[in-house]
């Protein structure tokens, strides 16, 4: 059975009380946050929760070759429903979200999804799954319901639906991301490590050679690696006679690190460029040796400003040991954060998909104070604008933080670790 946070009485929207569970163990504090705790006494100044529930659907990858970025996203949301009902709910609503595995399977996924599409209490979808996410646009042509990114970056999906929602930068612009970052940082021999599991994975490495190669570096091809591979030697030795200077990870952080390890251990002097859920900095913090150049779509968790701050206070009270310091996770808070936004601007009297996908479409030049890395505009009809602009960093083993790469001009008008760099396609 799926695993549901709740903060009220169900009764308010479907008719019994139900017990309030954990969205996993890891997500759980045995501290003063108790997750059978009302959320509505956390904050004794916050307004009462008595408007009718906000029910989010919530498809993730909690197993599978890539389960970390569905774990982040599980974290995140147990954090944010907790900090958001004990802070007012929304407008007074409070939220319930329901995390379902989607087992990193395009079977998985399309099982979850059709679940919550045909349970006409879900008001809004979010979907968090790498590996299945860019065979979901039948699925979700014509859909009745808003489908949220939670990270998301396949733009066969995100950036080609109505209805379908993306606030972070997809697939097109990552994979030139990866080689611009590793060129400003010196690299002139472009490696692609490619997540054995996903086609696309691949087939993003003939498209990252070839732009490598449009910009004056030379493309030293691709290395499939397995996430179930007990070693690398054999693709690190590879890159390596190629004479790989700089090396992206198409690949979760979980791999990551250990592919990592395995290169520097054969002799590998170069860096690694990574994104996103390629990067976390608590794990690549542990490996020595470990240089690299990177980007992330969701904003820095590093960064001294208030909202930020409120991120990392929440998670460390309500998500103690889930995954917070990853560019995946930040993204799907932002996410949340928007959804939130368009419903106060919205103030709708009564939460429907309808109500709620109208809701989405009020959001115009949105930044969310910096949290979104440009000003965001959904157009009713039309699918979402692709996203082209992410945050730059540097981080090396042994640091305390990622140090932001200052862009000449702010994609999104906020200044200093909050300010995106746009590089121009």
């Amino acid at each position: 059975m799926p695993r549901r946070i709740l903060t009220r009485a169900r009764a308010l929207k479907f008719g019994a009380v139900l017990a309030v569970g954990c969205l996993a163990l890891s997500a759980c504090s045995s501290g003063s946050d108790d997750a059978s705790t009302s959320n509505n006494t956390s904050d004794e100044s916050a307004p009462p929760l008595t408007g009718e529930p906000i029910k989010i659907g919530y498809g993730a990858s909690l197993s599978g070759p890539q389960a970390t970025n569905g774990l982040g996203a599980q974290a995140v949301a147990h954090a944010w429903q907790k900090y958001t009902n004990s802070h007012g709910g929304v407008n007074g609503h409070p939220v319930e979200i329901e995390v379902v595995d989607t087992k990193n399977t395009v079977p998985g996924a399309t099982s979850v999804a059709k679940q919550f599409l045909n349970d006409d209490s879900v008001d809004a979808i979010f979907l968090t799954d790498l590996v299945a996410e860019g065979a979901m646009k039948k699925l979700f042509t014509n859909t009745p319901v808003a489908i949220i990114s939670g990270g998301g970056s396949s733009d066969l999906l995100w950036s080609a639906l109505p209805g379908v929602f993306q606030d972070v930068s997809g697939s097109d612009y990552t994979i030139k991301a990866y080689a611009d970052q590793a060129k400003a940082a010196g690299g002139k021999n472009f490696g692609w490590a490619a997540c054995a599991e996903v086609a696309v994975c691949q087939e993003n490495g003939g498209k990252a050679m070839s732009y490598a190669k449009s910009i004056g570096m030379k493309g030293v091809g691709t290395q499939l690696i397995s996430a179930s591979a007990s070693d690398y030697t054999a693709e690190c030795l590879s890159f390596i006679r190629d004479g790989a200077d700089a090396i992206a990870f198409n690949i979760g952080f979980a791999t990551g690190t250990r592919f990592a390890s395995d290169c520097l251990q054969q002799g590998y002097t170069g860096i690694f460029s990574v994104i996103n859920s390629g990067f976390d900095q608590t794990a690549f913090g542990k490996v020595p040796g470990f240089r690299s150049t990177g980007g992330t779509n969701g904003f820095p968790w590093w960064s001294q400003a208030e909202p930020v701050k409120t991120y990392r206070d929440a998670m460390a009270k309500y998500s103690p040991d889930g995954i917070w310091t990853s560019g995946n996770s930040t993204a799907i808070w932002s996410s949340f954060e928007l959804l939130k936004k368009a419903l106060e601007t919205a103030e709708p009297s009564k939460i429907t998909r309808q109500t709620v996908m109208d809701a989405m479409y009020t959001i115009k030049n949105e930044t969310l104070n910096g949290l979104l890395p440009e000003p965001i505009t959904f157009t009713k009809g039309q699918p979402s604008k692709p996203v082209g602009c992410n945050w730059l960093f540097k981080f090396n083993a042994g640091e305390d933080n990622p140090e932001s790469i200052e862009p000449n001009k702010s994609g999104n008008g906020a200044k200093g670790d909050l300010a995106s760099t746009c590089i121009g396609y």
